[in-house]
Formats: structure tokens, sequence, C-alpha cells
């Protein structure tokens, strides 16, 4: 077997993709694999406004890749790929390199099929040129890691589609604590993202968590679990911090459910809504810390010890009930959203920020004033471009894929977790896996609360697209997921 990726095939049967529930049973050809794109000399990592350069590897990231296609005999019925991605967000420069990688390898397949979904860690290689600035010679250039992972990510998914085997399927819902709501409340109305909590002033955590562990698997004919889909709604950021190349909790993860399962088994890792979330802790830290120290875990490995929990749970009850007869079918669309208008009290706020901290960049050559600077500068320039078009659109891809009675639904943005309970409540789907930081960067897009109580995250800097936007896609979407039951 390659040492570049692992690959684990299967044969799904599910029914034809029709309108009609009575539709005869159709073939699905699945493939799962485990691509390893680590990089072989220091990056930027991104992440954070400041630039870091990496020293070193200390867990190797991934592109773990599931592979349907249902057939009528010879005939194609319906494709789709979903792409669980170690790296902060998908950036159009990695976007652009990766789909002509995938037009040249897999041109079978239309690329508005493939779902490409970041696990948000915050200690994998930047993907703009530009971005950061080093005067390390010997570091790699995002646009040439962004070559190097897209030939190797594409490479990965022909290979699995040229051998796909007869498979059975099933979901489940199981439970773990590792999202924290991150924006605590004070007296005065206002938010802050990673608010002290024992300040006498404190009053709440600002929105609600959303603890589910969603999970699909995939087993071959003779009931071997081959591929597992799992879904939590919390951004990989533990170690956000750090200067090596890390996987953060999910790399523990997938450690945790390949010694428990198997280390053939493909792991696909998508992050839920979660903007607002955060695995650091908020509060009762100490006992928390307490527990954790006496088990001798780290933090990513705890947190990796309750999503295979939650994991485990549901294969549990659910890997008897495992179906050769399901409906696959998917959609995509892209979205014109409302952007969030500036107003000219934040225009001239950010105005003067940006000249500020520009010019102390200058003077000093602190490259964190220079990040923060444009920061402000880009919402300046928002303004002034209002002029000509008084109500800009966000052009913003959605898929929706759904297999049996269980729906994935993804978007580009860091969606407050608000917006992902309400397609949860309001899906038809039986199990409904809400995926963010999926094909495409979008922003931060908060809740209408979230803007009221400012901070970072909510405030105009943080946003291209806002709560009146957020409302369209949760409408939207749960239009296209609707129209599939």
């Amino acid at each position: 077997m390659n040492a570049v990726y692992r690959v684990t095939l299967s044969l799904l049967l599910v029914a034809v993709v029709s309108a009609a529930p009575q539709a005869g049973a159709a073939t699905l050809y699945v493939g799962a694999a485990s691509c390893d794109i680590t990089p072989d000399q220091p990056v930027f990592l991104s992440g954070q406004f400041y630039a870091r350069v990496s020293k070193g590897v200390s867990c190797p990231i991934t592109a773990n890749i599931l592979i349907l296609e249902s057939r009528d005999g010879d005939k194609s019925l319906e494709q789709a790929i979903v792409i669980s991605m170690d790296t902060v967000v998908i950036r159009e420069p990695f976007s652009a390199v990766f789909k002509e990688a995938m037009a040249k390898a897999l041109p079978e397949v239309d690329f508005n099929k493939v779902i490409l979904a970041a696990t948000h860690t915050h200690s994998a290689p930047c993907q703009t040129d530009g971005q950061y600035e080093s005067d390390d010679p010997n570091v790699m250039q995002p646009s040439k890691y962004n070559a190097f992972a897209a030939e190797k990510m594409a490479a990965a998914a022909a290979e699995t589609w040229k051998n796909r085997r007869p498979a059975k399927f099933s979901y489940g819902l199981g439970h773990a604590v590792v999202a924290y709501n991150r924006r605590a409340v004070y007296a005065d109305g206002t938010a802050v993202m990673y608010g002290k909590t024992n300040d006498p002033n404190f009053r709440a955590i600002e929105g609600m968590e959303d603890h589910d562990v969603n999970s699909m698997f995939f087993c071959d004919m003779d009931d071997k679990l081959v591929a597992m889909l799992v879904n939590v709604s919390c951004p990989s950021q533990e170690v956000e911090h750090s200067d090596t190349v890390d996987a953060d909790y999910w790399g523990e993860v997938r450690k945790g459910l390949h010694k428990a399962y198997g280390e053939e088994v493909v792991v696909v890792g998508l992050c839920g809504a979660g903007g607002d979330m955060s695995p650091h802790l908020r509060y009762r830290q100490a006992a928390d810390d307490r527990m954790r120290e006496l088990r001798k875990l780290s933090r990513n490995e705890e947190i990796a010890r309750r999503v295979v929990r939650g994991v485990d749970e549901a294969f549990e009850v659910v890997k008897d009930h495992k179906a050769a007869d399901v409906v696959l079918k998917q959609q995509s669309k892209v979205l014109e959203l409302p952007e969030r208008i500036v107003t000219k009290a934040e225009y001239e706020s950010c105005k003067a920020e940006a000249e500020k901290l520009l010019k102390q960049a200058a003077e000093t050559g602190d490259r964190g004033a220079r990040g923060k600077g444009n920061w402000n500068a880009r919402i300046a320039a928002r303004y002034e471009k209002l002029a000509e078009n008084p109500h800009p659109m966000f052009a913003t891809q959605v898929n929706v894929l759904r297999i049996g009675d269980a729906v994935i639904c993804t978007n580009a943005f860091e969606l407050y977790t608000d917006f992902g309970i309400q397609m949860k409540a309001r899906s038809k789907a039986n199990l409904t896996f809400v995926v963010q930081l999926a094909n495409g960067g979008g922003t931060y897009l908060p809740s209408e609360r979230a803007v009221k109580g400012g901070g970072y995250g909510a405030v105009i800097q943080s946003n291209t697209v806002g709560p009146e936007g957020g409302q369209v896609l949760v409408e939207e979407t749960l239009n296209m997921i609707n129209s599939m039951f």
C-alpha cells in the first residue's frame, strides 16, 4: 500500500435519487482514504494576526476523504466527495489550485459535488502568499505548500475513486462536552471573546453550546467498519498558539478512534457551527484540570476521550441497524447574502485606527500592528464603496448531501451556534450535520445578540455578512434540505 495515503474501499447500496420515496434501489460506490499533507520544511502557521514559523511537527496533519457515487447499472446517478482538511480555513488560493488538480486527476467528478471543509486547526500552513512575513529564507511559501497538498489530495481521491467496493451504512447521535461558548457578557451589556468569568461584573455566557457528536458509519459487506464521518460543533484550536505543525484535538481523536476500531478506518472529522465556540475552558477550570491530571491526559487527549466516547455510544446502538437501501441526493447552490453594512461611525473609527496602526508599523516594523491596521483599513474601504453600491451582496456556496435519513449541510463561515441550532431544529432530516468553514473562506457570521454585545467576532472588522445574511443562509439551506424529503 502506498505510504502517502491509506485507502479503504467500500460500496454502499442506496435508493435511486428521486423525489419519489418508493424509488427502486440503486448501487452507490464508496471509497475512503487518509492522505498525509504535513510539510517537510518550515511554514507560516495560520490562525493569528502575528507571524509564526513552524519549528517541527507535534502531530501530523491529514486530509481525510469519503467518496460516494450511486449507479443504476452502468449509469451514474449521483456523486459526492467529502474531504476534511487539517487547516484553519479554505482560502481561495488553495481552492483554485485544488480544483485544477482535481480536474486533472478526477475529471469525471463535478467539482460542485465536492465538500472541502477545514477542521480549523490554528497550527497548519498558511494558504495565502504575503499574509505573513519572515526573514527566514527556508520558509516554504504558501503557494508552494498549496501545490504540494493539492497534488497529494487529488491523487488520493483519484486512486480511491478507482477502487470502490460494497458496504453498508448507518448513522447515530452521541454527545461530548467539547465546545464552550467563548463570549462573556457583563453588567453593562457588553460581550468579550474570552472575557474573564471571575470578574465581579460578569453576568452570563452569551449563547448556548451544542454538544452533539453526529456520526456516520460505513462498513463492508462483512460488517467490518472501514470509514466514519464525525461532526463536532467546535473549532480545533486547543493549541492555537503553538509554534509547531499540529492537527490539534482532531489528531488525538483520530488516534483514539484508530485504537478502538483499527488503524485502517478512515476518520473524516467535520467542524459544526461554532463561530462563538472554543475548546478552551471558560469556568470551573481548576476542577476540570484536576480530573484531567488524575487521568494523566493532556487537554487534547481529554477532548479526544470525550469525542471517542460519543462515537462509541452511537456505534454501539446503531451497529446492528445498517442499511443497504438508502437515498443519496446532493444539491450545490451559490447563495447571494446581504453584506453587513458599515455605518459612518464604524467607518470613522476603523479609518482612524488603521491610520494609527499602519503608521506605528511603518515606524517600528511591528508586523502585528500592520496586520491589525489592514484589518481596519478593509472596513474603511468597504464603506467608501457603498457610494457606488449601497446594497452589496456576498456570494457563497452551500452544499446539501442527503444519505438515508441524515443530511450534511455546509457553509463557508465561522457560523455562530444559534444559526446551526435553527437548521437542526427545523430540518426534516432525522439527523442534521451542520458543517462550517466548507468550500470557502468566510469570516465570522454572528447572531443578532452577539452584534449587540460587540467584541471580537461580532464587530464589523470580523464580519462580511451579519445577522440578516445569516438568517437568509438558514432559510435557503433549510429549503434545500427539506426539498429532499
